[in-house]
């Protein structure tokens, strides 16, 4: 009996101590799970921390960006740290403490600090897109702590970037749309070309096109037409160089196309020379060129003539005897400055009646001889665009009037540089103004030299021309090389009249009575350039030749037969830039068909000038991107 009683005295002191040591392991699981899971939400919570401070540093790189865009910059000051935001002492400006809310529960506090050096100009290093290109960069920095429901802090992120500004006019070509390069003969392309959408490589037949500078495509790089899915007729040679020295290219070939269009996709033989699949750069809008609006190119121009018109589309002599009137930013007529620009101290080379005007006016009612046909508008909307409501501009005269009377500029002087040289508005006030399809235009003539042509006159440092309209530039164009000066052409489209153009072409029907001859323009020019196929991307491509909007060689639209006797082609001299930031919109004509005009020989350059940044024209459309520099977590709040 007393040793059954011993033994079940240790059964019961084994159980006892089983049922300890189970009960402690429990208990340790139970400590064990809770504190896992207590880390698994504070993980879940400090990523969510981290997300939020991340989404705030994105916010405010990109709210910077945007100033930028407006062709502005950010200003403010700068709290000295995230406890000086929480305190109420937050900054101002673009600078500034601001807070975001985020849907898990999250919040971001940021705030910016400016590097005290900026700005700094910069040349992009080779390896990057856009190396060569100069570029104004400016450094900031962006703190963001994440914070929980409760406002603790879950993370801490800085982000260090700069911010770069590139001005578009240092691009041979640059298309913010699909951009198509299909030229005859020999052109090169001697400066960067970039498109943000796809790019259409289709030389013509015994034509050959050579890309000296580097080639940038956000989309997909073709050989072939965008139109047309064959290669008949469009089997020419394209070479892109594979150094960035653009003094001494070393030309590959890009694949032949012998028989369909097909898309490159292996570009590594180029050394970076072809960037496929790059992210897109944010460009200005085209209606930041209207007129009459808060747009920048509105608002600050030095000089803004608009040539009024009533409601039938009849010119308006209320105020001046042409229709033009000198117009402030308001869109309200200056009569003083109207009238002394029709005065005798600005007499110029418009003919209008019996009176000579530096500014006038053509129309459908001038009669032969005096008025203009652009056959390419007539062909597609003869009744619209049978002859165009025209404001006529002799540039030279229009600067001799300026020096002579310079309240028309509101006292600025020919050499004033608050733009960096000069901007002028040219405008139509019209029924059809807004019109996706009107008989609207500008014309420039006298324009060889771009200096008043007075003794003693101050030089122009550069000009820029403006309007939201068809701008038609009628002989050669800042041609005289000892009188150069940075010049720009921005409108809704662009024309060319060589010198021997005369206006009872436009009676002619026949387009082989209208000869073209040798002509010269140096100058930027941004214009818009129908979508081929209506639409971007694959959508638009197969719809057929009579779709096809021309691409780069259409930047400036002919309508003339340039030959001399039965075979010789007369040169179009070109130097400057091409830009397009979208589709005319209004202009619907295409490139084709070719029964209303044939082209010059293509003598095109890029202008080697504007890659300096004092050589630019006023008020060059910019695009800017952000570079990250530094991106650190830190684990101490200030």
């Amino acid at each position: 009996m007393k040793k059954l009683r011993h033994t079940s005295g240790i059964a019961l002191l084994s159980v006892l101590f089983l049922l300890t040591l189970m009960a402690s392991l429990l208990g340790a699981y139970l400590i064990v799970s809770h504190t896992e899971l207590k880390m698994v939400r504070s993980s879940r919570d400090s990523q969510s921390g981290f997300n939020a401070a991340e989404a705030g540093l994105n916010v405010r790189a990109e709210q910077l960006r945007q100033v930028f865009l407006d062709y502005a910059l950010p200003s403010g000051d700068s709290p000295t740290s995230v406890t000086d935001c929480d305190e109420g002492d937050l900054g101002s400006g673009d600078y500034a403490c601001s807070t975001i809310t985020l849907g898990n529960n999250h919040s971001a506090t940021t705030y910016v600090e400016e590097d005290p050096d900026n700005p700094s100009t910069t040349v992009i290093p080779p390896g990057e897109t856009f190396a060569g290109l100069s570029a104004i960069e400016y450094r900031y920095n962006v703190r963001s702590v994440g914070r929980n429901s409760l406002g603790s802090n879950e993370a801490i992120l800085d982000l260090t970037f700069q911010a770069r500004r590139v001005p578009l006019f240092q691009f041979m070509v640059f298309f913010e749309e699909d951009l198509e390069i299909f030229n005859g003969a020999v052109m090169t392309l001697d400066g960067p070309v970039h498109t943000n959408g796809d790019f259409y490589a289709g030389t013509q037949d015994g034509g050959t096109t050579n890309y000296t500078g580097q080639v940038s495509v956000a989309g997909n790089l073709y050989r072939g037409l965008k139109s047309v899915s064959s290669c008949s007729g469009y089997s020419g040679t394209s070479k892109v160089s594979d150094t960035p020295d653009r003094s001494a290219p070393n030309y590959i070939n890009l694949p032949a196309c012998s028989s369909s269009r097909f898309e490159i996709d292996d570009v590594e033989e180029w050394q970076g020379n072809i960037n496929l699949g790059i992210e897109p750069v944010t460009v200005p809008s085209p209606e930041d060129m209207d007129a009459f609006s808060d747009g920048e190119y509105w608002q600050r121009a030095d000089l803004r003539l608009a040539l009024r018109l009533d409601g039938s589309g009849n010119v308006i002599t209320t105020n001046s005897p042409t229709g033009v009137e000198v117009v402030n930013a308001a869109g309200v007529t200056d009569t003083a400055l109207t009238t002394l620009l029709h005065s005798a101290s600005c007499p110029g080379l418009i003919s209008e009646g019996a009176s000579s005007y530096v500014v006038g006016n053509r129309n459908s009612s001038d009669g032969s001889g005096n008025r203009l046909r652009l056959y390419r508008e007539y062909q597609i909307y003869p009744a619209t665009n049978n002859y165009q409501q025209t404001i006529e501009i002799d540039m030279q005269g229009l600067l001799n009037c300026i020096h002579a009377q310079p309240s028309i500029m509101g006292g600025k002087l020919l050499s004033d540089e608050t733009e960096e040289g000069l901007v002028f508005f040219f405008a139509i006030d019209g029924p059809l103004a807004d019109a996706s399809q009107n008989n609207y235009s500008v014309r420039i003539r006298n324009a060889a030299t771009l200096q008043s042509s007075t003794a003693g006159a101050p030089d122009v440092e550069g000009l820029t021309i403006v309007t939201d309209q068809g701008l038609v530039v009628w002989g050669d164009y800042n041609s005289n090389a000892a009188e150069w000066v940075p010049s720009a052409l921005l409108a809704d489209t662009a024309w060319l009249l060589s010198n021997s153009w005369v206006d009872s072409d436009s009676e002619q029907t026949d387009r082989y009575y209208r000869d073209g001859n040798e002509t010269t323009v140096n100058a930027a020019v941004l214009s818009g350039i129908r979508r081929t196929g209506g639409i971007n991307g694959e959508d638009g491509q197969d719809h057929g030749e009579d779709t096809n909007g021309g691409g780069a060689i259409n930047v400036f639209r002919f309508n003339e037969w340039f030959r001399i006797g039965s075979s010789d082609i007369p040169d179009f001299h070109y130097t400057g830039s091409m830009v397009s930031l979208g589709a005319p919109r209004k202009s619907q004509s295409t490139w084709g068909p070719f029964t209303y005009y044939s082209a010059p020989n293509r003598d095109w350059s890029f202008e080697d000038r504007f890659n300096d940044p004092e050589n630019l024209p006023p008020m060059t459309p910019v695009f800017v991107y952000l570079r990250q520099e530094l991106f650190v977590r830190d684990y101490v709040v200030d």
